[in-house]
């Protein structure tokens, strides 16, 4: 029982998430970021997320709707990580989602 408890603990102890950092409330998805910057009054979060994406476009090819997937491709997906830095800078970043792609043959 007491092993039990101990590996409960240790688990429930991960899967905390930070709400706040600094003062600050971090958001958990694109659309709390919205509301947070909404609420503030400001686009803090909006202007963190924009930074990220333009540094990020560049390692993809954006194709027309009416374009064909080059052979080899496979769909992948990502989400936003949201933090904020000791210099008080509001920081995003988009990170890919591995355990959804699958590996190359």
């Amino acid at each position: 029982m007491s092993k039990r408890d101990t590996i409960f603990s240790s688990i429930t102890h991960r899967l905390r998430k930070t709400t706040q950092k600094y003062g600050i409330e971090i958001p958990s998805n694109l659309e709390n970021a919205d509301n947070i910057d909404t609420h503030n009054g400001d686009t803090l979060w909006q202007k963190s997320v924009s930074k990220e994406m333009s540094n990020v476009k560049v390692a993809f090819e954006i194709m027309a709707d009416d374009e064909n997937v080059p052979e080899g491709y496979t769909k992948s997906s990502g989400q936003l990580i949201f933090d904020v830095k000791i210099d008080f800078t509001w920081k995003s970043r988009w990170v890919k989602d591995d355990h959804r792609t699958p590996d190359p043959a």
